[in-house]
């Protein structure tokens, strides 16, 4: 028994695949490429061995709908916050403690590791590995950088 897939098949089916792996990898990047997948899949659909104008119909497809569906997109899909600009990340994190792995320096940005994640953290002062700090606020530059401060162990 001999088993091929016909072409449209084939692109359909791994556009299927490209749109579900979006779920896993963050991005809102990789389901444009699911829809250039089955723009492909319709070309093959009509002209099964025109493989050139497939994957061309792919590129063409995919970038179009990236450059014009993903600002779209991210405006409906993406959460929005309601409070001011500054409330954002300070209300969640203002006053936790974390404990330092390394050496921070006083104004460079180092790691923390907070929440089983580690963040770009920045001190006005140098706190040593092994210190307890506070987190004091959010980088106004850099809205994924801490601002802490250490603090003495209680």
């Amino acid at each position: 028994m001999d088993l091929t897939f016909s072409p449209w098949l084939v692109w359909f089916v791994a556009g299927i695949a490209v749109m579900l792996a979006e779920l896993a990898i963050p991005g809102f990047v990789i389901i444009f490429f699911g829809l250039g997948c089955w723009g492909a899949s319709v070309v093959a659909l009509f002209s099964p061995d025109a493989y050139s104008a497939q994957v061309a119909v792919f590129v063409i497809v995919s970038v179009a709908s990236l450059m014009t569906l993903r600002k779209v997109a991210m405006s409906v899909f993406v959460g929005r916050s309601e409070g001011q600009e500054t409330e954002d990340m300070e209300n969640v994190f203002l006053g936790a403690r974390i404990a330092l792995d390394q050496d921070l320096e006083a104004g460079h940005i180092g790691r923390v590791r907070f929440r089983g994640t580690m963040w770009d953290a920045v001190s006005e002062d140098r706190i040593p590995a092994g210190s307890d700090a506070e987190i004091i606020g959010v980088d106004k530059a850099n809205r994924s950088c801490l601002k802490i401060k250490g603090v003495s162990r209680i």
